[in-house]
């Protein structure tokens, strides 16, 4: 049995980096799989883009506020933030 063991350990390694290798080559999930969409949403009014931002699949959260609003640091795959200045939006992140 040891024997039969150790000559499936190189197979066991070999399975392990190709489902790793599947993993990372995943398509992003999320908020994250619109982020090319943003450039196209900075300058507008807020409601404009929190109504843009929901309309995407995966996010179901959206979270406005300004350089100096408090927000929680935690990270949501289904949400998306948006930093307001001088009444637009002016960057959109994940998370």
């Amino acid at each position: 049995m040891i024997l039969k063991l150790r000559q499936m350990a190189p197979i066991a390694g070999i399975l392990v980096i190709a489902c790793t290798a599947g993993a990372l080559a995943q398509a992003p999930e999320g908020c994250a799989r619109h982020q090319a969409r943003f450039a196209g949403l900075l300058g507008k009014a807020p409601d404009e883009v929190r109504a843009a931002l929901l309309a995407m699949p995966g996010i179901s959260t959206v979270r406005m506020g300004g350089p100096t609003t408090p927000m929680t640091h935690d990270y949501r795959i289904d949400r998306a933030t948006g930093l307001i200045e001088d009444g637009v939006v002016t960057r959109i992140t994940c998370g």
